[in-house]
């Protein structure tokens, strides 16, 4: 992830946790906010991880977001 000089984000690169892979529908950026979505591996009990990160203060910062996908 790298902010950028206006103030936006983009994701250059990312590896999920152990268990995790990373849904296709990433949205890298450049923009205000960037997104993806960490699902568990074959453990339907286990929910998404739905991430938005954004710039502050020039460092990127991550946070898991509720979920609205309707599956």
């Amino acid at each position: 992830m790298e902010c950028r000089a206006d103030g936006t984000v983009r994701l250059v690169s990312w590896s999920p946790a152990d268990g995790f892979h990373i849904d296709d529908d990433v949205e890298r950026g450049p923009a205000a906010v960037a997104r993806l979505e960490a699902e568990p591996g074959d453990d339907d009990d286990q929910p998404d991880l739905p991430y938005e990160i954004r710039c502050a203060d020039g460092t990127p910062r991550a946070k898991v977001v509720p979920d609205t996908d309707d599956d």
